[in-house]
């Protein structure tokens, strides 16, 4: 493969500006999901601590439940999105609707729930890199490498090799999470923002 033909369609991040907007640079014509849910609630319960919240948040049930209800917005339909905005009603709303609603190219895909896999790779491959700030071409040659070793594992799951399971109470999680997104059409949308918030944490 030739430096042209490198064109990833999706790129899965962190939620952290710098990467995001360095992804973009690159590659302009791509799905990128810069959060996880577990990252998205930690830039939450940032905001959160600089607006002097967290005592409130603790506090207060009804602003426990609603910023969790934002965190759920995550794993709404695009089409039901500001619906279920409207039917949370507190004042840090507009902090979230100015920098994440606003965004028109949000869009939301079958993707997983947490990114710490991703964590762990970042870090081996960061070791594989071995170069604090390596050329494009050096990053692009490990970069490459690394799209190798991905194809073989690939090939060794469809082979039915079975990838290492997750903890059981993230097993748990994921499927109560998937059980409300599974019926999401038949329930009503505040009853669904409500029910994936008390399975959300920040």
């Amino acid at each position: 493969m030739d430096e042209d033909d490198f064109n990833p369609e999706t790129i899965l991040s962190d939620f952290e500006a710098a990467t995001i907007k360095s992804i973009n640079s690159l590659f302009q014509n791509i799905l990128q999901s810069g959060a996880c849910l577990f990252h998205f609630g930690q830039c939450i319960w940032r905001k959160i601590q600089s607006l002097g919240l967290q005592n409130k948040y603790q506090e207060d049930e009804s602003l426990h439940l609603d910023i969790k209800k934002i965190i759920a917005l995550a794993v709404v339909s695009v089409l039901d999105v500001i619906k279920a905005f409207n039917l949370i009603d507190d004042d840090f709303l507009g902090y979230f609707e100015k920098t994440l609603i606003g965004e028109p190219k949000k869009r939301v895909a079958n993707l997983p729930r947490s990114k710490n896999a991703i964590e762990g790779w970042h870090n081996a491959f960061a070791k594989r890199v071995a170069i604090v700030h390596p050329t494009i071409t050096k990053l692009t040659e490990k970069i490459r490498r690394e799209q190798s070793k991905f194809e073989v594992d690939i090939a060794q799951i469809r082979q039915g090799q079975e990838p290492k399971p997750k903890k059981l109470k993230y097993r748990k999680l994921d499927e109560r999470i998937k059980r409300l997104v599974d019926d999401y059409g038949n329930v009503d949308l505040g009853d669904y923002l409500k029910g994936l918030a008390v399975n959300m944490s920040l």
